[in-house]
């Protein structure tokens, strides 16, 4: 059996491709762009008759027009026959920006190992103004030029998801209220991107378990949002260790009982979360892009002048707001493609690309509000931050920072449950959670001002006392509230 022969003549469909990674089978992809895996003899087998009229002969003779399934399965694992297929890491309906930055076109784009993508669409267009993009960021209730700049670089971050895989931040939009808008940032971002949406399981497998499952029944999608996310009254803060590994993962391994067969993937897809109520841990936060909506009144009152932002607005401008994103990335490749080299972000690479482009189209602000925001949605962070602000300068025995996280109400907090129970244990959970945050800085909001605090240890003689340790925080940045605020 001539499985390269037969490989050739497949290929000449241009329907089927080879899968990335040298991994076993091939892809099938319809015209409308969605794909079928062809894996196993049951699927090659119709791929064959419908492409090739096959006649089996031995010693000249015709023996049948059907091959075994032991010859088809081994050729979905042969490189003889596998070799003969383009491959391809992604089939769009949509064109996206390859490892150079260059849009797709329609057909077949190789872009290198993981920008290898099959473009199943017409030339796209790109819009040199940003209208509708502004009118639409105008109507949203951001609480700062930064949540607002964050939002836009939400979108960008979805139109180049195939970059940076496991160095793409959690988009994490929060409110103040409900029906805010979250969901409405999110679809802004998600854009002319598939998304799919599943709730939050305070369990880690069960989280798990529901992202593999809708990742497998929705292969397309490119963003996945976990709505609503509350906390019950067992969790402190919103967390999930799988969440935290997808985030960081190039090539995520993804499996969970009864969601199907196991897969590794290219890891394009962007995760976000929305929560009014609920705090989210310190990994996730490190790993987030922070957004967050501060409507004043009655929200159901409001009347928007661009209409339903989320069911009217959103769906009438999809392809006018990609057009004007996809305009941003273009002016910022022909000024020289210029790095932000001043934003700090844990995912470097990803902060530095998307700073620039926002900085050629002139918006401002960008993760400026990532440390504000760090501190708001984690509650050992915001408590030290109040725990701060009552007493400034003064350097304090840990006695002392005890009294007072009683007199403030912070005891749940600061300190771990396990030591909450005597003076002196209160004192060694206390220490060791000032001692993790020490020399950190703490944004604090009190009645008449803003201010910026930085928390030092120091270990000495104090007072002509026996050397021991003291804590104090310093304010480094303070600015008033003005009353309009």
């Amino acid at each position: 059996m001539n499985y390269r022969k037969l490989g050739a003549l497949l290929a000449r469909s241009g329907d089927l491709f080879g899968r990335s990674r040298h991994e076993a089978g091939l892809i099938l992809v319809r015209p409308n762009g969605s794909t079928k895996l062809v894996t196993t003899a049951a699927d090659l087998a119709p791929v064959i008759v419908d492409r090739v009229a096959l006649t089996i002969s031995l010693d000249g003779k015709p023996k049948g027009s059907k091959l075994s399934a032991a010859h088809m399965n081994a050729m979905l694992r042969t490189e003889a026959f596998l070799s003969e297929f383009q491959v391809i890491d992604q089939v769009s309906t949509v064109s996206r920006y390859l490892s150079d930055f260059s849009l797709t076109e329609p057909g077949y784009n190789d872009g290198g190992e993981g920008h290898r993508n099959l473009f199943v669409g017409e030339t796209p267009e790109v819009y040199d103004s940003m209208d509708r993009i502004d009118a639409f960021l105008d109507v949203m209730d951001f609480e700062s030029q930064a949540d607002r700049a964050n939002a836009l670089a939400a979108a960008l971050t979805v139109l180049l998801r195939n970059h940076w895989p496991g160095g793409k931040p959690v988009i994490l939009a929060t409110a103040s209220k409900s029906h805010a808008g979250k969901d409405t940032v999110i679809a802004f971002a998600s854009g002319e991107t598939e998304q799919c949406s599943i709730s939050y399981q305070g369990t880690n497998w069960a989280l798990e378990r529901s992202f593999v499952g809708a990742l497998n029944h929705n292969p397309d999608a490119g963003v996945l949002v976990i709505e609503n996310a509350r906390l019950d009254r067992r969790d402190n803060s919103i967390a999930s260790a799988f969440i935290e590994r997808f985030a960081t993962d190039p090539q995520p391994f993804l499996f969970s009982t009864g969601t199907g067969p196991a897969t590794r993937r290219r890891n394009d897809i962007v995760l976000a979360i929305s929560t009014n109520f609920g705090t989210v841990s310190e990994d996730i936060l490190n790993r987030s892009l922070p957004i967050h909506l501060d409507p004043l009144g009655h929200v159901a009152e409001r009347v928007s002048p661009i209409g339903n932002p989320k069911l009217e607005f959103l769906p009438q401008n999809r392809e006018g707001i990609a057009a004007e994103l996809r305009g941003m990335v273009e002016r910022w490749k022909q000024v020289g493609r210029p790095r932000d080299p001043n934003v700090r972000h844990p995912f470097s690479e990803w902060a530095a690309v998307v700073g620039g482009i926002l900085q050629v189209s002139g918006v401002g602000g960008f993760l400026t509000n990532y440390g504000k925001r760090r501190i708001a949605n984690d509650p050992v962070r915001s408590a030290i931050g109040l725990l701060g602000a009552s007493q400034t300068a003064k350097w304090h025995k840990l006695d002392d920072w005890v009294r007072e996280v009683i007199r403030l109400g912070l005891v749940k907090q600061l300190i771990p449950a396990g030591d909450q129970e005597s003076f002196e244990s209160r004192k060694r959970g206390l220490g060791v959670a000032l001692s993790a945050h020490r020399s950190e800085a703490f944004h604090v909001e009190v009645e008449s001002e803003r201010m910026t605090l930085r928390l030092e240890k120091a270990r000495r003689r104090f007072d002509g006392d026996f050397p021991h340790v003291r804590y104090r925080f310093v304010v480094v940045g303070r600015e008033a509230i003005s009353t309009d605020d």
